[in-house]
């Protein structure tokens, strides 16, 4: 009966034990868990940390190629602010939304120092408003031109529209007004005059003003037909035009350089040559015998649908700029009809960027 008892309080001891004590079973599968998480911690930890640093980095390097840029953009514009021989070319048909990056304005060498807008200066998109802002962050410069005969040539409106005055120098100052309004308009940095009297006309008769012999409204006509005389209109319009342009906008004349008055030469900034093929020495010599100033010269070549004379453009043309300034004899500059089409003849402007650097072997060009 003892041994009952003792076994009976020893149950009842038991009992109370656990009902007082809570028994927690070991889970191998939490203690490695919680080891996972902690160090998982650790690692999102570390990363949060490089991302949080990537990013600063790529911020920093971002100002810093921001400034480069800067800096880049400051030499380049003061390269061109400075003497050197300089790079002109009439871009053809501009358009940046093309698929051909002929065409593509950006595409153009940082280092070219100023382009003539040739059959696209109109109407401009905003697409071709951003590509010109950030070209002229580069210090190149744009200017538009055509070819002039009469008042009115160039604008849709033409020689006939009635706001035309019958008074011609009234009618040679709206025509001015209407040229240097439309450089404002759009923000150009001044006007190439194309004159060619002494070239035929692919419409009849020469590129000069029409109907000379009829009553001057019959067809208002503005550049003379003669080397030497009738120049009384067309001398008007180029005084008109360096009046009504503002400080510091160009205005150049190409084509007829033997042509143009010596009286009116101080109102242009350079005489670009079409000395095409190879001409370069003999028309520098015709602007020469004008009276026109060999640092105001700029001789070009014709890049349209002409590999050929791309190829050759270093040799004929930078070559003698370099040669002329060894002389004594420094003219303004080379340039190229059609210059973007050597982004397909170079390619990428292979040729302009050579010549270039011939030119001015100091300056890197991007």
């Amino acid at each position: 009966m003892k041994d009952i008892k003792i076994v009976v309080s020893l149950f009842a001891s038991l009992l109370l034990l656990g009902s007082c004590t809570n028994i927690r079973t070991l889970d191998f599968d939490d203690v490695a868990q919680e080891a996972l998480l902690q160090r998982d911690k650790k690692k999102w930890a570390e990363e949060a940390e490089a991302l949080k640093k990537n990013k600063e980095d790529s911020a920093r390097i971002a100002d810093e190629n921001k400034k480069l840029y800067e800096t880049y953009l400051d030499d380049l514009r003061a390269y061109k602010k400075g003497d050197h021989l300089m790079m002109f070319g009439w871009f053809a048909y501009w358009n940046p939304t093309s698929p051909d990056n002929t065409f593509n304005l950006d595409k153009l060498p940082d280092s070219v120092d100023f382009v003539s807008n040739w059959g696209g200066w109109s109407n401009l998109s905003s697409a071709h408003l951003e590509q010109l802002s950030r070209m002229k962050e580069k210090g190149t410069r744009m200017t538009i031109g055509w070819i002039i005969e009469n008042v009115g040539s160039g604008f849709h409106k033409g020689m006939l529209h009635p706001e035309w005055s019958e008074d011609p120098y009234k009618a040679i100052e709206q025509y001015a007004k209407a040229i240097c309004d439309t450089i404002a308009k759009y923000d150009y940095d001044g006007f190439d005059l194309d004159y060619e009297p002494q070239f035929a006309s692919p419409w009849g008769g020469m590129h000069c003003g029409k109907n000379w012999e009829k009553e001057w409204t019959h067809s208002r006509p503005l550049i003379s037909c003669q080397r030497d005389s009738n120049k009384e209109y067309e001398n008007y319009f180029f005084k008109k035009m360096r009046e009504y342009l503002p400080k510091g906008k160009l205005f150049n004349i190409n084509g007829s350089l033997g042509w143009i008055d010596p009286s009116v030469l101080h109102l242009f900034d350079y005489f670009i040559a079409q000395s095409y093929h190879g001409a370069a020495s003999s028309w520098y010599q015709i602007a020469i015998d004008r009276g026109i100033d060999p640092k105001k010269i700029i001789v070009t070549e014709t890049f349209q649908t002409n590999k050929p004379n791309a190829d050759k453009f270093v040799d004929r043309y930078a070559k003698y700029a370099t040669a002329r300034e060894k002389l004594g004899a420094k003219i303004g500059g080379i340039g190229a009809f059609h210059i973007n089409e050597d982004y397909l003849h170079g390619p990428n402007y292979k040729n302009v960027r050579e010549a270039i650097q011939v030119m001015n072997p100091a300056f890197t060009d991007n």
